[in-house]
C-alpha cells in the first residue's frame, strides 16, 4: 500500500542489463523507500531482483544508445518530472546530471558515482569536433551539479574535483557508497590452506587489469609459488577470453572462474578467500572513481592487494590493510610472492583490513544519507516559503 502521507520523490537511474553491479543503487533506493513515495525511472525493462518494490511505481523510457540516446532519456526524465510535480528528486547517477538544469523549483539531491570523463571519453587520437563534443558534455554534467542543491560524491577524490569545478563545497556532502552488513564474515580467520587464496569479483575486462591478474599467476605458477586465484562475475565473452588464456598459459590449477552473480551471492565467495585483489589502468575516470570491490574486501575481513592507483592507495596502505603493486604482472606477481613468504602476517593484516571497512557499512552510512536528503527538502521548502505579512492591528 503506498502511503499517501509520505513526500513524493523521483528517482532518476542509469543503470542497465549490462551494469556490472547494483548494491550502491539498492541500498539508496531501499532506504529512499522508507520514507518517500517513490517514483523509479530507468532506461530498461530490467529491474534487478531486490529492487521490485510494491510501494514504488516505476517508469520505464527506452532510448537509442550513445549521446544521443542519453539527452533523449534526460528529457524524458525532465518531463515526466515537471508533469508530476514531485515534493523531491534524486538523481542516481552523475549521468543524470543535467535533468538539475531543467526540472525548475523542485529541491534536486544529485549522487556523484561517476566522472564525467567515463561517462562521455575523449576520443584516443586528437580530433577538433570529438573532443570539443566530449568537453561540451562534460561541461554540461558539472552544470548540472552547480544547479543541483546538494552533490554526494562518493569519495575524496570526486569531491576535491567538484571543488576544482567552482561547485559550492556548502552544497557537497560525500557519502560513500556503502557495503551491506551481508559481507560482514563471522570468521575472517586466515584459512591457512596449503596456497593463499586470492579472489577479484567484478568485471573482467583488459581495463579492469584481466591480463596482468592472468600473466601474474602464471609468473607466480612457474615459480611453484602456493597461490591461488579465483575470479568472479565475467560474462560469456570474458570467460571464453579468460579460458583460452589459462590453457595458453597452463595455469587451470591455479584459476577458478565464476561468472556474474548477483550482489547478495558475492560475500559466500569472500569467505572462501585469504585476499583481495583490486587493480585498474590508469585513466582520467579511474583516478576519481573508488571501486565498489575495495570496500566491500575490507569489510568482509580481506586484505586489499591493490594497483598504485590513488582511488587505491587512499584506502589501502602497505603491510597495513594490504599490499599495493605497480600495475603490471611482474609488480602483481611480486606482491603475491611477498604474501606468501609472510604467511605469519596475513592474519594481522586480515583484521586491520576488518577494521578499517568498518566506517562503511552502510547501515552507519544510511542514517546520513537520508538525513542530507530530509535537510536538503526542508533547507528548499523553508527558503522558498512565502513570507508571512502580519497586518498591524
Amino acid at each position: 500500500m503506498i502511503n499517501d502521507d509520505k513526500k513524493t520523490c523521483v528517482v532518476v537511474t542509469c543503470f542497465d542489463e549490462n551494469q556490472p553491479g547494483f548494491l550502491d543503487f539498492s541500498y539508496r533506493i531501499l532506504a529512499l523507500a522508507k520514507q518517500y513515495q517513490l517514483t523509479i525511472i530507468s532506461r530498461s525493462l530490467f529491474i534487478q531482483t531486490g529492487l521490485e518494490l510494491n510501494s514504488v511505481n516505476y517508469q520505464v523510457f527506452v532510448t537509442v544508445k550513445g549521446k544521443l540516446g542519453w539527452l533523449a532519456y534526460i528529457a524524458r526524465c525532465t518531463k515526466f518530472i515537471r508533469q508530476s510535480k514531485p515534493d523531491l528528486i534524486v538523481l542516481l547517477h552523475s549521468a543524470a546530471a543535467p535533468i538539475a538544469l531543467l526540472t525548475g523549483a523542485i529541491p534536486t539531491c544529485l549522487y556523484w558515482n561517476e566522472h564525467p570523463s567515463n561517462l562521455v571519453r575523449l576520443p584516443a587520437e586528437f580530433s577538433l569536433i570529438k573532443t570539443s563534443i566530449a568537453k561540451l558534455f562534460h561541461s554540461l554534467v558539472f552544470l548540472g551539479a552547480k544547479k543541483s542543491n546538494i552533490i554526494m560524491p562518493i569519495g575524496e577524490d570526486h569531491l576535491e574535483d567538484l571543488l576544482k569545478h567552482q561547485i559550492d563545497r556548502n552544497k557537497i556532502k560525500l557519502i560513500y557508497m556503502g557495503v551491506a552488513n551481508d559481507f560482514l564474515l563471522d570468521d575472517n580467520q586466515y584459512l591457512a590452506n596449503n596456497k593463499i587464496q586470492l579472489i577479484y569479483v567484478g568485471t573482467v575486462n583488459k581495463l579492469r587489469g584481466r591480463d596482468v591478474m592472468l600473466d601474474a599467476m602464471s609468473i607466480v605458477a612457474k615459480k611453484n609459488i602456493q597461490a591461488h586465484l579465483t575470479i568472479v562475475g565475467a560474462d560469456e565473452e570474458q570467460l571464453d577470453y579468460c579460458n583460452q588464456r589459462i590453457k595458453v598459459l597452463d595455469i587451470k590449477n591455479n584459476i577458478t572462474l565464476h561468472g556474474r552473480v548477483m550482489g547478495s551471492e558475492v560475500p559466500k565467495y569472500l569467505a572462501q578467500a585469504d585476499i583481495g585483489i583490486c587493480l585498474w589502468e590508469i585513466t582520467p575516470w579511474t583516478k576519481f572513481n573508488p571501486p565498489t570491490k575495495l570496500f566491500e574486501y575490507l569489510v568482509a575481513g580481506l586484505p586489499v592487494v591493490a594497483s598504485n592507483i590513488r582511488t587505491h592507495t587512499r584506502y589501502v596502505q602497505n603491510w597495513h590493510n594490504g599490499l599495493i603493486f605497480d600495475y603490471d604482472a611482474s609488480s602483481l606477481a611480486a606482491a603475491i610472492i611477498d604474501l606468501v613468504s609472510n604467511k605469519q602476517q596475513i592474519q594481522a593484516l586480515k583484521n586491520q583490513a576488518k577494521l578499517s571497512g568498518q566506517q562503511y557499512l552502510w547501515h552507519k552510512i544510511e542514517p546520513i544519507f537520508l538525513e542530507t536528503i530530509q535537510n536538503t527538502l526542508n533547507n528548499f521548502v523553508a527558503a522558498n516559503k512565502p513570507n508571512q505579512i502580519t497586518a498591524a492591528n
